[in-house]
């Protein structure tokens, strides 16, 4: 009696394995090939990178995502996801694994941060393919502050920053908190371009490929100076593409595209349609 039950149960869990919805996997070089379709993950709210105009997804992203595709002789269908909890959680849900809802796995993830901690974390992910720089920047309104050297002058001018993120705590913090009573938080990007574009404030503390990102959408453009920051925790990251582990030759494809791309100058030009400036990775 036990043993048919077992039998009956077993039978039981391979038909559901067997009829259920098959999510979709990373697939390596030659299954992309076949099917002529690259499967590309890209945040949802991410601009410039990746955003929704409607029901389009558009962004540096998306375009390079395409013609990376179109590289490697197959159409791209771009996947639009929202962030996690972290990037490690990203990786699990777009690369590797798949969401506990809504389709299957991608066959690249773009923007992933090209992490010596994050890739050890993440073994069944392969990061890698450096596309792009990411670098907190100073944007200034030069008619007020000319050629300032230091931070110090913003002890006499207002300057911008997003609650809680990297810029904000080095203001906090800088000769002492002696710039507090002139840090203006935000905590969207766009009141803080709007405050700066009004001249509520003399400058921007910010990632610069959001600012400027930012600032296209206004038809407006800033100046960046290069200032010291001491203490700053992070001022510089590297974006890359993230595959599954059994898509290596997959990944090798992506970076000769990218390689291609970037010698052409189309990668810059990519950049430049969304008002980024282009910075190599180094």
């Amino acid at each position: 009696m036990v043993r048919a039950s077992l039998s009956g149960l077993a039978l039981f869990f391979l038909a559901v394995m067997f009829y259920a919805p098959q999510q979709a996997g990373a697939r390596p070089l030659d299954e992309v090939r076949a099917a002529k379709v690259l499967r590309v993950v890209v945040y949802r709210d991410n601009p410039p990178f990746s955003y929704l105009e409607g029901e389009e997804v558009r962004g540096i992203d998306v375009d390079i995502g395409r013609a990376v595709a179109r590289e490697i002789g197959v159409e791209a269908e771009i996947i639009a996801r929202m962030f996690a909890e972290d990037v490690d959680d990203d990786l699990r849900f777009n690369v590797w694994k798949g969401p506990y809802s809504d389709g299957g796995i991608g066959d690249v993830m773009m923007h992933v941060p090209v992490d010596r901690d994050l890739m050890a974390r993440n073994p069944l992910a392969v990061i890698s393919n450096a596309y792009f720089q990411e670098r907190v920047a100073l944007a200034i309104d030069r008619t007020r502050l000319g050629a300032p050297q230091t931070f110090d002058v913003f002890m006499e001018h207002k300057i911008g920053a997003q609650y809680s993120t990297v810029a904000d705590y080095f203001l906090l913090r800088y000769n002492g908190g002696k710039l507090i009573n002139n840090i203006a938080h935000y905590t969207k990007l766009e009141k803080g371009v709007d405050e700066f574009l009004k001249g509520d404030t003399a400058a921007m503390l910010e990632v610069q490929s959001a600012l400027e990102g930012m600032l296209h959408t206004k038809g407006r453009k800033a100046d960046f100076v290069d200032l010291p920051m001491p203490g700053l925790v992070r001022k510089n990251w590297i974006i890359g593409t993230a595959v599954k582990d059994n898509s290596r030759d997959l990944g090798y494809a992506i970076g000769n595209a990218l390689d291609t791309l970037k010698a052409s100058g189309e990668l810059e030009s990519i950049f430049d349609r969304h008002g980024v400036t282009y910075i190599a990775p180094e």
